[in-house]
């Protein structure tokens, strides 16, 4: 099966005339940010307000997604991840790519400037707006290179967050979650 490209033609466009950065042809108004002024905000915010930003961020993200693809009912998983990456990747986020852990999808997010905190909700929005399903997530690591966030149902994320707060490394919490422990 062949999966549709993504196609950045006309995905942001510049008004200089009026001082505007659009997503799309009449798209949502966008601000070019420097990701040290948003690293500020999220080392200076309650976990709250880091989880609103992350979350506002990603449902754009998601929504542009979503736009792109069309009737969802009938997109593959491939062209699910195409397009969201392909989003993802014009807001700057970096390169998206999923990973299956038995029936556990993380998302690792490649070369992103983004703190890690502040990712984990984004994905989980981006995610959530483009399929219309409610999602939970979890940072699992984060490096140099790449961060990589669980993507779940709410039980089962909450699991994996507490093991990894018990000490278990995060690929021992997915492979105990998909064997099913408690």
């Amino acid at each position: 099966m062949v999966v549709p490209s993504f196609d950045p033609t006309h995905a942001v466009r510049f008004d200089l005339r009026h001082g505007s950065v659009r997503t799309g042809g009449e798209g949502e108004r966008v601000l070019l940010v420097p990701t040290s002024a948003l690293d500020d905000v999220v080392l200076s915010a309650t976990p709250e307000a880091v989880e609103a930003l992350g979350r506002a961020l990603g449902s754009s993200i998601g929504r542009r997604a979503a736009a792109r693809m069309g009737d969802l009912g009938s997109a593959a998983v491939d062209t699910f991840v195409t397009h969201l990456a392909g989003e993802a990747a014009l807001a700057g986020v970096g390169a998206l790519s999923i990973e299956r852990w038995g029936r556990a999808l993380v998302v690792v997010v490649a070369d992103s400037p983004l703190i890690g905190t502040l990712l984990a909700p984004l994905v989980a929005s981006a995610i959530e707006v483009t399929s219309g399903r409610s999602v939970a997530s979890a940072l699992l690591s984060r490096d140099e290179q790449a961060a990589r966030i669980l993507v779940g149902s709410p039980s089962g994320v909450a699991r994996v967050k507490e093991w990894i707060a018990s000490g278990m490394p995060w690929g021992e919490a997915l492979v105990k979650l998909h064997g099913g422990g408690r």
